[in-house]
């Protein structure tokens, strides 16, 4: 005789997830946000964003730094979080920017509960609420996680609509995608990916039956026309109105479309080349000195593909067709950023999330198919043992590794050494006579993130080549330029101190002008004697 049919999660028990979920998600996320150094990425946006607050224009690059959409989220933010100038912006402000859009994909996940299933829903959002990887990227001042937000909030508008929504959903779609291009223009891998999944549900499922769903905004008793003419429409108006600045600047517009020539170049590597297998080994198994691993998200997205094709949907045709999309387009993801020889850590969140989704539907399946209080409390402890390894991963990866390179989220990352070169720097500035003080940094890519920390000093001057002429009374540069630095002293008498670490493999040399350096010995000698130590 078959197992009694077990009730659906209730909607107080989802509330109770979800409150949970957004608890966690919040604990890890929100504190601590200025302990770890800007990466080099973070310090170009954040300049961005505080170039464009100040000017309100956007300058696009079709060759690197990606769209205006994390700016203007941005704007958004800082005004209505009450935010000063642009000038005292903080590492720890501009960082809850993403960590916002982190909690919004977390409550997001809230609109696939019928597509998923109330149970697969809630664990989901408690697998992203801690998951090492999601906490890590949206503590990260890059459009990554912002990217993910709008990518999900476009698919679970398009399942409503599917589902019998009104044209209001599709227009959601639409914005969320132009938005995608907004932010990255590698979207359009997942607009790709989402192609795919859906041309092998059509295939092997069917079409999505239509079933009202509780979420629906403006629903309507007669179907759009052409649907897809009003995602593609609302895609293209956002998307032009955001990079032409309210359509003012029509060459960004242009520039954006012509991007993917430098794209296709970038495509193969540009100096981040990574083996087939390496997204893998970050979800699996990662050992640096550390062991890394979020493989019971894997394992369960695995189990949560296998129910999408092989579990028993004879009364939700309509959810067997979401879950067989959301498997092939994870797949293909995956697929094509394997084959990718470019690869960076954060370039493989949105796949990351869509497993994370897949992994709740797989717990909840695991879950819903046991009987018997021992199986039942055998599986709870092992989801909890589960969630423990996760948690404290993602405590290491936020804390005490979080710009350690034994991390594999850390990616050429600004070393915690070179925090100790900043101060010095400042008293420098303070003890110069005259207002007499001019700094040259010279390094191949121009002392990235020292013009963050360094905003407010016009006389500091970057180059990534060693001038004619050196006159600065402090000197910045890295070891291998230092025979050429040298020779351009023309008497001048520097002292030079001890390296410091850029980031991995990349260190700097810091030269004081001697009778500069002996006025700073002379105010900390005064300092000492003024303050001596018990």
């Amino acid at each position: 005789m078959p197992p009694p049919q077990k009730k659906s999660l209730s909607l107080f028990g989802l509330a109770a997830f979800a409150i949970v979920s957004l608890f966690l998600g919040a604990y890890y996320r929100f504190p601590s946000l200025d302990e770890r150094p800007m990466h080099t990425d973070e310090a170009i946006l954040a300049m961005k964003s505080a170039e464009y607050q100040a000017t309100g224009h956007f300058k696009y690059d079709p060759k690197d730094f990606h769209g205006p959409g994390l700016h203007y989220i941005t704007r958004i933010w800082s005004r209505l979080a009450g935010w000063d100038g642009s000038a005292t912006w903080t590492e720890a402000q501009l960082r809850t920017v993403p960590v916002i859009c982190g909690l919004l994909l977390l409550l997001t996940t809230l609109l696939l509960r019928n597509a998923l299933g109330r149970l697969a829903t809630g664990y989901a959002m408690l697998l992203i609420s801690i998951s090492p990887m999601m906490v890590y990227y949206s503590r990260y001042f890059i459009m990554e996680v912002p990217l993910v937000l709008f990518i999900t909030l476009s698919i679970a508008s398009l399942w409503h609509y599917s589902q019998g929504g009104g044209r209001w959903w599709l227009v959601l779609a639409g914005f969320s995608i132009g938005m995608q291009h907004a932010l990255k223009e590698t979207f359009v891998i997942n607009i790709a990916a989402g192609f795919l999944g859906f041309a092998a549900t059509k295939i092997m499922v069917g079409d999505f039956a239509p079933k009202i769903s509780g979420y629906d905004i403006g629903a309507s008793k007669t179907r759009a026309a052409k649907p897809w003419l009003w995602v593609i429409l609302t895609a293209v108006i956002t998307s032009i109105a955001i990079y032409s600045g309210g359509f003012k600047d029509w060459q960004a517009v242009m520039d954006s479309a012509l991007t993917y020539l430098n794209y296709f170049e970038r495509s193969g590597g540009s100096g981040h080349e990574k083996p087939w297998h390496y997204y893998l080994s970050l979800i699996f198994w990662r050992k640096d000195g550390l062991v890394w691993s979020e493989a019971m998200i894997g394992g369960l997205g695995i189990i949560g593909m296998l129910y999408a094709f092989l579990g028993n949907h004879m009364k939700q045709p309509a959810r067997q067709a979401f879950l067989v999309f959301l498997s092939v387009y994870t797949l293909a993801l995956f697929f094509i950023y394997s084959f990718l020889a470019y690869k960076t850590p954060w370039s493989i969140l949105s796949a990351q999330h869509a497993l994370t989704l897949l992994a709740g539907v797989g717990a909840a399946a695991i879950s819903s198919s046991i009987s018997g209080t021992f199986l039942r409390f055998a599986f709870r402890i092992a989801f909890g043992l589960g969630l423990y390894h996760l948690v404290s991963q993602t405590n290491h990866a936020i804390h005490k590794y979080a710009a350690d390179s034994r991390n594999p989220y850390v990616y050429s990352h600004t070393s915690t050494n070179l925090m100790r070169m900043l101060p010095v720097l400042r008293e420098l500035q303070k003890i110069a006579p005259d207002d007499n003080f001019n700094v040259l940094v010279i390094n191949r890519d121009s002392g990235w993130p020292l013009p963050w920390y360094w905003r407010d000093i016009k006389s500091v001057h970057y180059t990534s080549a060693v001038p004619e002429k050196i006159d600065a009374r402090v000197i910045i540069a890295e070891p291998e330029m230092k025979p050429a630095i040298e020779a351009k002293f023309d008497g001048r008498s520097y002292h030079m101190q001890d390296l410091f670490g850029l980031r991995p493999g990349v260190f700097l040399n810091l030269w004081i002008e001697q009778s500069l350096l002996d006025r700073y010995n002379l105010r900390k000698e005064q300092e000492k004697q003024q303050n001596p130590q018990p």
